[in-house]
């Protein structure tokens, strides 16, 4: 499943990975080069809001400050973990970089 890191530094999940977050929020951490994000429980929770981007379901997390600086923008092919819980996407870029 691709997402994708803008240059702004939102983190862009297409409708198909966005279900995994069900009540719109997450939390994040950085973890052995890979930003982790996990779903919250509930919505009082508290973390990150996934904003809705458009009719389809699409959804964006704003991720910058908890990115590395060296971090590029693009997109990124990542997956779910159901041990941990977490959609994992690798922060380095592949030397064939992916297209959207």
């Amino acid at each position: 499943m691709r997402v994708e890191i803008t240059p702004s530094g939102y983190l862009v999940l297409p409708a198909e990975v966005a279900f995994r977050f069900p009540t719109g929020t997450a939390i994040a951490l950085v973890r052995d080069g890979e930003l982790w994000l996990m779903p919250v429980n509930h919505p009082g929770g508290g973390g990150l809001l996934l904003k809705i981007r458009n009719p389809r379901g699409d959804r964006s997390v704003l991720v910058q400050e908890l990115l590395p600086e060296a971090t590029e923008p693009g997109v990124r092919e990542a997956f779910w973990d159901e041990g941990a819980g977490a959609l994992r996407i690798p922060l380095a870029r592949p030397a064939h970089a992916l297209r959207p």
